[in-house]
């Protein structure tokens, strides 16, 4: 894990250093609520979002791009997915919001794509030092919450998983009784026919004898 952090930063650093940085992440909405982002920018830069619902209710969801003096840049009303270019006025926090509150049962999967695309300017070894620590951090944050997201997929596997072997267990104990039943049954059907046989039998043998019986004249005629 460490060493997918170092990467993380790895990338971001070298993301500024060639002036474009790019941020890509997927997010769960839950319903009735809505998920904020912030994003420091500079005036002058160029700025791609791009996001896509892809699971959740009827796919739509409510956007809002806020300026560092919260004035609404974009604002999308129940959008299954939009594409924004924007040239930055201002330089400061950036607000970014999904918003769900529309939805009072059906939590929203977004996934959305930032690009930042910064102009070549001159600037002194200190500025440059701050943002190289700010993209670390976001680097750092972005790879905290992707590991948290992985872990708790992970954990409903797991639980799943256990759910499952539980099932399965009592599925074969329902088996085993029904497989009990059926053979004892079996059994008795067997036991009663093979009685019945030879009831049928003995009772063949005493009808025939009897019927012989009744028409054997055993008295002697006397003339």
């Amino acid at each position: 894990m460490e060493v997918s952090c170092v990467l993380f930063i790895l990338q971001f650093v070298l993301s500024m250093v060639s002036c474009l940085i790019e941020h890509d992440l997927t997010v769960v909405v839950p319903a009735g609520k809505r998920e904020c982002f912030h994003q420091h920018m500079e005036a002058k830069d160029n700025l791609d979002f791009e996001y896509q619902v892809v699971e959740g209710g009827d796919l739509d969801v409510n956007f809002i791009l806020r300026s560092p003096t919260n004035q609404a840049l974009v604002t999308d009303a129940r959008k299954s997915d939009e594409l924004h270019t924007i040239e930055l006025k201002e330089t400061g926090e950036y607000l970014f919001c999904f918003d769900n509150s529309f939805s009072r049962m059906s939590d929203k999967v977004v996934f959305f794509d930032m690009i930042i695309d910064t102009l070549e300017q001159e600037e002194d070894p200190e500025n440059m030092e701050k943002k190289a620590l700010m993209n670390a951090y976001a680097a750092q944050e972005m790879y905290e919450i992707r590991v948290e997201e992985i872990e708790d997929t992970l954990t409903a596997v797991q639980e799943n998983l256990q759910k499952s072997q539980t099932h399965q267990r009592n599925w074969r104990n329902i088996e085993f009784r029904d497989r009990y039943v059926a053979e004892r049954n079996y059994e008795r059907v067997g036991f009663w026919s093979v009685v019945n046989c030879v009831v049928m039998v003995m009772t063949f043998v005493v009808q025939v004898f009897m019927i012989r019986n009744l028409f054997s004249n055993t008295s002697k005629v006397v003339t």
